[in-house]
């Protein structure tokens, strides 16, 4: 395991995409939500990610994550400079000084598919930091990244239209509340996920052979709803917590224009997953449920529901452009706004 850690970082510092286009002095990355983020926190064998084929293209074998090679958190910290944070399962035995990975796959802000939430999440960053983990300093500096983006909506079993748009409100509220609450924690800089277009997960596109996204005028409006409601949350807090500062990521329109413009990413294949079936299980005899494509990084999702190592690298390629961020007109300004702020 130390020995894989190691590869981790050297990856990330000598392949790292930095923003900024200057030096800063280290900062801390802490990271909350669900599988599009999470690194390796749901324990061993409890879930996909730690089966094969997960991690086909990197590092070769399954270690947690959700897709064939890496995911959102570590491309993303790659863009700022930073190394990929340990995930908190291993937090305790590992060197945490580039931050700590809280999110855990399946998770929302209720308990969606059972795992740890985004509250329960932010109490383990709480404990660390009573225990005195970081300093005042630390966590001024930090930058915070929250990835919650659909699992409460999938895991809805209501049967009314006004309970799942009840929902709509209340999901950004929780999300606001844990914000707040990191903010009391010490924490400033947050950087904030939209949903994913639902409709145009793979699990969904299946029924039509993968040929275009559902036409469902009730998942369009969840979708708009979720991203309005969060986003004037946001904004009130960027209003009303003195020195916060907020990036609020356009995941929903940053995964549709990768989508709809493949041949822009040197991708082929939009809708359709590298793994189709049930990726990672096998029958009583051992034999795969499901098929694995030869080239990964043509495709932009890896199964029913994550994006392939190409699909995040083009998602947060885009958001560096302007066009895909709200509050700043692209991360590399924010986060320019952010180096100027601490160096």
């Amino acid at each position: 395991m130390q020995k894989f850690l190691i590869l981790c970082l050297l990856y990330f510092y000598t392949n790292s995409i930095n923003v900024s286009g200057e030096e800063s002095s280290p900062r801390l990355l802490f990271v909350f939500g669900d599988s599009y983020a999470d690194t390796g926190n749901t324990p061993p064998g409890s879930a996909s990610a730690w089966s094969v084929p997960y991690g086909k293209f990197w590092p070769g074998t399954p270690v947690g994550r959700f897709s064939d090679g890496f995911v959102e958190t570590d491309i993303l910290a790659a863009a700022l400079g930073m190394p990929s944070p340990t995930p908190y399962r291993l937090a305790q035995n590992v060197s945490i000084s580039g931050g700590v990975n809280f999110a855990v796959g399946g998770s929302g802000v209720t308990y969606a598919y059972g795992t740890p939430p985004f509250q329960t999440q932010v109490g383990w960053f709480g404990s660390m930091v009573e225990a005195g983990v970081f300093t005042p300093e630390d966590l001024n500096r930090a930058l915070i990244f929250v990835s919650v983006v659909g699992n409460d909506y999938a895991t809805y079993n209501g049967s009314s239209l006004e309970g799942l748009f009840n929902l709509t409100h209340e999901v950004p509220l929780l999300i606001d509340l844990n914000l707040r609450t990191l903010y009391s924690l010490g924490a400033r800089n947050f950087i904030v996920s939209s949903v994913s277009p639902l409709d145009c997960l793979p699990r969904i596109t299946a029924s039509s052979g993968y040929t275009e996204c559902q036409k469902n005028l009730t998942i369009d409006a969840v979708i708009a709803s979720h991203n309005l409601f969060l986003g004037n949350r946001l904004e009130n807090i960027t209003r009303k917590l003195e020195n916060s500062s907020v990036l609020y990521l356009q995941q929903t329109k940053s995964m549709r224009y990768v989508l709809n413009h493949l041949s822009e990413f040197n991708l082929t294949e939009g809708l359709k997953p590298c793994c189709v079936g049930n990726c990672g299980s096998v029958d009583e005899s051992g034999n795969p449920l499901y098929t694995v494509c030869e080239n990964p990084e043509t495709h932009f999702f890896w199964d029913g529901v994550h994006p392939t190592e190409a699909g995040w690298k083009a998602i947060v390629g885009l958001y560096k452009l302007p066009r895909f961020t709200w509050f700043a007109r692209s991360l590399s300004s924010w986060f320019g706004m952010y180096v100027s702020t601490y160096s």
